[in-house]
């Protein structure tokens, strides 16, 4: 062979050199691009797979309740009722419209469709999140991101309108974090939050969220006068939107009230930082700090105010600590992308990946439901027909976290607690604790109540001084409920 052929085809050094520099280049950048993909239909996959089991909180069964009153004419918006005679404060409707779709969707598909519905929350929510960190940071870091923030939201993952809560904090914080760059007011959140406000109670959380965001502006000094005068606007218009809808004004008091009896409500109590969702939280929060601190630059006001009020969402209450992670998934992935580089600009193959990813799990879902979903929870043999054969109006002393399920399976039956405390008034609600905590006069309380029968769990402290200390029968046992009636005389004191 030619000496000047073998010097054509022999690579020389530098040839594999090179070569070998750029092949492990594009295996990274397989793997930089695919397996977070991947990881985030794992995160489909999971979510289906969880709200394709029956629908287990109870809350959702008041939801529901609530939604066929409305829908049958017998409440309005304006001047609703109550689903017993012992909760009696005139209440302002706040979930209203979630309520009608949940009541509407159980009439025509039944309770698998009202599982498909959870199962359309929580995957709308994990692409809120995904698109909230993708626009500042490539998918290696906004999956992970996702599968964070929904452990630490997993305390609130259920089928209730909070969820919505959740996915339009998301959405709110990255629109503010993008008006901070683009130097442009998010006009849209005014309808966002008139939308919001017919949705859930957590609906000044954008506002709050608006306002923060304007100061941090104020303070960076990158916005002038006149664009930080329309930037202002936004929160503000979006107030007097929250207004105008349906129910009005009253929706300010409503949000008042659930702050002022925050203590009666477990979800309202500080968070437990040794469970899995606020360790999830804290690993967030930790992240999204240690990456803003190792930039040189002066950290933008916007960001850090922000990220002191997902702390302060953080340690305010269990139930804020799904808006706090809502909150930093933007700003983490803005921090965390700055140890990267530049970000990736997202691809029509992206796109369709995830909008196909979400399609497809929706529509599995919607074959699984009607198989694993349409029934609710199992209860023992004995619970429906001793509860459905009882008079219309009978009172029973059950307890607050069975209460929606109660008022949803058997609608005649008059029931002491429920978990929706804004139908209460103060005095009720301490009743209820009362009762429930063998307070002194808790019995004098149970006669006052008149109740012909108690539901409970067997080993509540309730049920036990009634049956063994008052003499309480019981008519039927389960191990995680019993049925009990009082003794002759024993309302009456004799």
């Amino acid at each position: 062979m030619p000496p000047e052929m073998t010097s054509t085809l022999e690579p020389t050094p530098e040839v594999t050199a090179s070569t070998s520099a750029v092949a492990p280049k594009r295996r990274r950048g397989a793997v930089v691009s695919i397996l977070p993909l991947v990881l985030l239909a794992g995160v489909f996959v999971v979510l289906v797979r969880f709200a394709s089991t029956p629908l287990h909180n109870s809350d959702t069964f008041f939801h529901l309740r609530f939604g066929h009153e409305f829908l049958a004419g017998n409440w309005s918006l304006g001047d609703p009722g109550s689903v017993s005679t012992f909760a009696t404060r005139d209440w302002v409707p706040t979930q209203w419209l979630p309520q009608l779709v949940m009541a509407r969707t159980e009439d025509w598909f039944g309770l698998a469709g009202v599982a498909w519905l959870a199962g359309l929350q929580f995957l709308g929510l994990a692409v809120a999140l995904y698109a909230a960190a993708r626009r500042w940071a490539d998918p290696i870091v906004a999956s992970p991101l996702v599968l964070v923030a929904l452990i630490a939201s997993g305390s609130g993952m259920s089928m209730r309108p909070q969820v919505i809560s959740y996915l339009l904090v998301a959405v709110t914080t990255a629109a503010w974090l993008r008006a901070s760059e683009t130097r442009r007011a998010p006009w849209w959140l005014v309808p966002l939050t008139w939308m919001w406000a017919m949705c859930h109670g957590m609906w000044p959380v954008g506002i709050v969220l608006g306002l923060v965001a304007v100061t941090g502006m104020a303070l960076d000094r990158k916005v002038g006068g006149a664009g930080l005068a329309r930037m202002a606007a936004v929160p503000v218009l979006s107030l007097v939107a929250s207004c105008l809808t349906p129910v009005g004004p009253g929706l300010f008091s409503a949000v008042l009230l659930v702050n002022s009896r925050a203590q009666y409500f477990s979800e309202w109590g500080p968070p437990d930082f040794t469970s899995i969702n606020c360790l999830a939280l804290l690993a967030l929060l930790a992240g999204t700090l240690l990456a803003m601190l190792r930039r040189r630059e002066a950290l933008p006001w916007t960001q850090v105010l922000l990220v002191l009020l997902a702390l302060g969402w953080a340690v305010y209450s269990l139930r804020t600590v799904p808006v706090a992670a809502a909150t930093l998934v933007p700003l983490a992935a803005m921090a965390l992308q700055a140890d990267i580089g530049e970000r990736t600009r997202v691809s029509r193959g992206e796109r369709v990946f995830v909008a196909g990813a979400f399609v497809a799990a929706l529509a599995v879902l919607a074959l699984l439901v009607p198989r694993t979903a349409d029934e609710p929870a199992p209860q023992p043999d004995w619970v429906d027909p001793a509860l459905s054969s009882l008079p219309a109006g009978t009172k029973i002393l059950d307890e607050s976290v069975a209460g929606g399920y109660l008022m949803w399976r058997y609608p005649a039956l008059d029931l002491m607690m429920h978990g929706y405390g804004d139908t209460y008034t103060d005095a009720e609600l301490q009743r209820n604790v009362d009762i429930s905590s063998l307070r002194p006069g808790w019995d004098d309380l149970v006669r006052d109540s008149d109740v012909a029968y108690a539901l409970l769990p067997p080993e509540s402290l309730l049920a036990y001084a009634l049956r063994e200390q008052e003499g309480w029968t019981v008519l039927h046992d389960a191990p995680d409920v019993q049925m009990l009636q009082p003794p002759d005389g024993w309302m009456t004191g004799d």
